[in-house]
């Protein structure tokens, strides 16, 4: 039996190759919402998770997985949806600690003793320079 394998935000081109992995033949690949829907304009994660789950709950079959290749929203939304669908996932603390910038470089310097050098900066502040132990180019 074919394993449901749902993807958020499939388009034609990430279709064509996850059914070009080795194994794929033992899977059936569903969307889940429009790519457009997860990267236009401005998006509301609560009302992007109740669509995804109203298509899921449509769906006459077992869910076995549910997983993204897209940046945020996608990357956030698949442990969140995982986790309400009770299959296996990442801690959603996991994934946020590695896409947010200043909180990744902060769990970074607690295990590896060289890392890039980093600071808050309020870009909202006309007056706002770079930290003395920064220089650029860096990162905003």
């Amino acid at each position: 039996m074919k394993q449901n394998i749902f993807v958020l935000g499939l388009d034609e081109p990430g279709h064509s190759e996850l059914a070009a992995l080795p194994h794929a033949g033992w899977c059936s690949f569903h969307g889940i919402l429009a790519l457009e829907d997860l990267q236009d304009g401005l998006i509301s994660l609560t009302d992007l998770l109740g669509q995804a789950e109203e298509q899921l709950d449509a769906f006459d079959g077992p869910i076995d997985a549910i997983v993204g290749y897209w940046d945020f929203p996608v990357s956030v939304m698949v442990p969140i949806l995982c986790e309400r669908y009770g299959l296996p996932t990442k801690p959603l603390e996991g994934v946020v600690k590695c896409e947010h910038k200043y909180w990744s470089r902060l769990e970074q310097q607690k295990v590896i003793d060289e890392y890039p050098g980093f600071d808050l900066i309020d870009i909202h502040d006309p007056s706002a320079r770079l930290p003395r132990h920064m220089a650029y180019p860096a990162w905003l």
